[in-house]
């Protein structure tokens, strides 16, 4: 996997940028316009998001920054990330009405159960294919 090195590489120039870059893509993009995992009444939006963040972009990202062997850092990170950004959702939509539908416990429970354990496993699977 001689892609995952260059990107190590590349993103280890600059680690605290990077780090940034990450959590915040995290808590943005994945804990906050992705929450919850299963919506009511977006379809199946939600679910590709959450596929293609789970097998390509973070699990990658967490390889290239924390390299092997890592996982339960893998799963703090992931997990105060879309804490953070959980969070950030509620005071966006605070009083409106899908904060009631959305934050519900199923969803918030299924939300940081679910997600940093498969980023937990997939970042296994990659940091297992380097050296």
């Amino acid at each position: 996997m001689e892609q995952i090195n260059n990107l190590s590489k590349l993103v280890n120039k600059n680690k605290k940028l990077s780090w940034t870059i990450f959590i915040a893509y995290i808590a943005i993009f994945v804990g906050c316009a992705g929450f919850p995992l299963f919506p009511q009444y977006a379809g199946y939006t939600n679910i590709i998001l959450h596929l293609v963040n789970a097998v390509y972009i973070v699990p990658l990202m967490l390889v290239a920054l924390l390299g092997k062997d890592k996982v339960i850092k893998t799963y703090s990170v992931s997990f105060i990330s879309l804490l953070l950004g959980m969070i950030c959702r509620y005071f966006i939509e605070f009083g409106e009405v899908s904060n009631s539908v959305n934050f519900t416990v199923i969803n918030i429970v299924s939300f940081l159960a679910i997600l940093p354990l498969v980023y937990m496993a997939t970042y296994y699977l990659y940091s297992k294919k380097l050296n």
